[in-house]
C-alpha cells in the first residue's frame, strides 16, 4: 500500500504468505472444510447461486455468500484445497488492509504495525485465515463496521463511509445470516455504553444505509422463499433463535468458555500485554465490540471457538494501545510475536498428519488409485472425498444425518415430497456401485463380491471385484 511503513508491509506480507502456505500444504479438514468445499463445488457445477446443495440436497443451513465466492474460485483454480480457501485468504488480506488504513489515520504508523502484528500473531487468526469457513469473511464485515464507526466518531460522518459500513452489513448477512445484525447493533450499543455517549448508534438511523444493507440479502431471501417457503421458519426460529436459546444444536459450553477462547486464541500476547483501560475513542469503541462478544456468546447456548473471531481485531487494536502506553521495548513485543510462527513451523508435520486423519484426501486417493468408478456411502459421508474426486456419489441414509445439515434432517419429508431428496433409504434400493464406503465403527461384514481397498480410523472402503 502506498505510504504504508516498511513494518506494516512486512507484517502484511508475512501473514498472507503464512496463509498461502497453510492453504497449499494442508488438506481440507472434515467436517467443516470438506462440507463447505463440496457445497461450493456443487454450486460451481450446477450454476445455482441461490440455493446451495450438498450431495444434491438443498443446503440452507447458511446463506450462499461463502459458497458463491468458493464456487467462483473453483471455476478458476479447479477442485484443489486452495480454491475454496481463497475467500478466507482474500477476506484476511482485506481485513488487515482495512486495519492498517484506519490505524494510520487514527493513531499513526507505530500503532498500525503493532495492531497488525498482534492480530496476525493471534493463533486463532493465523489458522482461520486459510480455513474454509464463514467466520473470516464475517470478521472482515464486522471490522469494516467498527473501523468505519471509529473514523466517524473521530472525523465526522461521511455518506461514503456509512455506505461502506452498511454494505458490509449486507455482505455479512449473505455470508452468515442474522448474526451479522447482532454484531452491528450489539457492538454499536456496547460501544455507546463504554463511551457513555449515544454517538456510536447514530449511524443506525441512516435510512438509505438500511436499503443498501438489507436490499441484496432481501432479494436473495425472497428468491429462496419462493423455492423453499419453510425457510423463513428455519432461518429465524430454528437456525437463529433456537440455536441461541436452547441446547438442541449440541453446542453448549461451560461459563468460562468465552474468556478461555480470548486468552487461548491470542496467546501469548493475551497474557503478556500490559492491559489497562483504553484511552482513545477508537480503542474504547473496540472494547465495546469485545464486550458485546463476551456477553452475547456467554449467554448464547450455541458456542464454537470460531464464533468469536470477529472480536480479535478490536482486541488487537486495544492491546496495541496498551503496549504503546506502557513504553515497553520493541524487542519485548517481538519476542511475543514470534510465538505463533514458531509453533506453526515446529508443529507443521504433526499438525498436517492430524489434518490428514480428519480429511477425505486419503480416501479419495485410494479410490482414484484403484480405478475410476461410482461410489456409494452407506450411513456415512465424506464430502471432502467427493470434492476431490469431482463427481457425485450415492448416499444411503434414511434420515440424512451424514450430511451434517440440520435443515436437511428437519425438513427431509418436505424435500422428499418435492422430489429434492436424492438420498436412498436402504442399500438394497441403491443402484450398483463400484465402491462401497462405511464408517469403521459400523463396518459390518464385507459386501459380497467386493475387496477392501482402504481403511483408516474413520472409513472402510471396498471395491467391486471384476466378474
Amino acid at each position: 500500500m502506498r505510504g504504508t511503513s516498511h513494518a506494516v508491509r512486512v507484517v502484511l506480507g508475512a501473514s498472507l504468505a503464512l496463509s498461502l502456505a497453510i492453504a497449499l500444504w494442508f488438506p481440507l479438514v472434515d467436517p467443516d472444510e470438506g462440507r463447505n468445499a463440496e457445497v461450493a463445488a456443487e454450486m460451481a457445477t450446477d450454476g445455482d447461486f441461490v440455493i446451495p446443495h450438498i450431495a444434491g440436497v438443498p443446503y440452507l443451513d447458511k446463506p450462499p455468500g461463502l459458497f458463491a465466492a468458493g464456487a467462483l474460485a473453483i471455476r478458476v483454480f479447479g477442485r484443489t484445497p486452495f480454491a475454496p480457501r481463497l475467500p478466507a485468504i482474500v477476506a484476511w488480506g482485506l481485513l488487515l488492509g482495512a486495519l492498517a488504513f484506519a490505524a494510520r489515520r487514527l493513531a499513526g504508523e507505530d500503532h498500525a504495525w503493532r495492531a497488525l502484528a498482534l492480530l496476525a500473531g493471534a493463533p486463532i487468526a493465523a489458522v482461520l485465515a486459510a480455513y474454509t469457513i464463514f467466520d473470516m469473511p464475517l470478521a472482515l464485515c464486522v471490522t469494516v463496521v467498527w473501523l468505519g464507526l471509529a473514523l466517524e466518531l473521530e472525523r465526522g460522518a461521511s455518506r461514503a463511509r456509512r455506505a461502506a459500513m452498511f454494505a458490509a452489513v449486507g455482505l455479512g448477512i449473505l455470508v452468515k445470516g442474522p448474526v451479522m445484525l447482532a454484531w452491528a447493533l450489539g457492538g454499536s450499543l456496547a460501544g455507546a455504553l463504554v463511551l457513555r455517549s449515544w454517538r456510536p448508534v447514530h449511524w443506525l438511523g441512516w435510512l438509505p444505509g438500511w436499503l443498501l444493507g438489507l436490499g441484496l440479502p432481501g432479494l436473495w431471501f425472497a428468491a429462496a422463499l419462493e423455492r423453499h417457503p419453510e425457510y423463513v421458519r428455519y432461518a429465524f426460529l430454528e437456525e437463529s433463535l433456537e440455536r441461541m436459546t436452547t441446547g438442541s444444536f449440541d453446542r453448549r459450553q461451560p461459563w468460562w468458555f468465552v474468556p478461555a477462547v480470548f486468552v487461548g486464541g491470542a496467546l501469548p500476547w493475551s497474557l503478556a500485554t500490559p492491559w489497562r483501560w483504553p484511552a482513545t475513542t477508537a480503542a474504547r469503541l473496540g472494547a465495546g465490540f469485545v464486550l458485546f462478544a463476551a456477553v452475547f456468546f456467554t449467554l448464547s447456548q450455541s458456542k464454537l471457538v470460531t464464533y468469536l473471531l470477529p472480536a480479535f481485531p478490536p482486541l488487537a487494536w486495544w492491546a496495541a494501545e496498551c503496549w504503546r502506553r506502557a513504553r515497553r521495548p520493541v524487542w519485548a513485543l517481538t519476542a511475543v510475536l514470534v510465538f505463533t510462527p514458531l509453533v506453526l513451523v515446529g508443529g507443521a508435520i504433526p499438525l498436517r498428519e492430524y489434518a490428514h486423519g480428519t480429511s477425505g484426501e486419503r480416501l479419495a486417493h485410494a479410490i482414484s488409485s484403484a480405478g475410476a468408478g461410482t461410489v456409494r456411502y452407506e450411513d456415512c459421508y465424506s464430502p471432502g472425498t467427493d470434492f476431490l474426486l469431482g463427481r457425485p456419489s450415492t448416499v444411503v441414509s434414511a434420515l440424512g444425518h451424514p450430511l451434517t445439515s440440520n435443515y436437511a434432517v428437519r425438513y427431509r419429508d418436505t424435500l422428499r415430497s418435492r422430489g429434492q431428496w436424492p438420498l436412498v433409504d436402504d442399500p438394497a434400493l441403491a443402484p450398483p456401485a463400484d465402491y462401497i464406503v462405511r464408517e469403521k465403527r459400523r463396518e459390518g461384514a464385507a459386501p459380497a463380491g467386493y475387496r477392501e481397498v482402504f481403511r483408516d480410523r474413520r472409513f472402510v472402503a471396498w471395491k467391486r471385484q471384476a466378474q
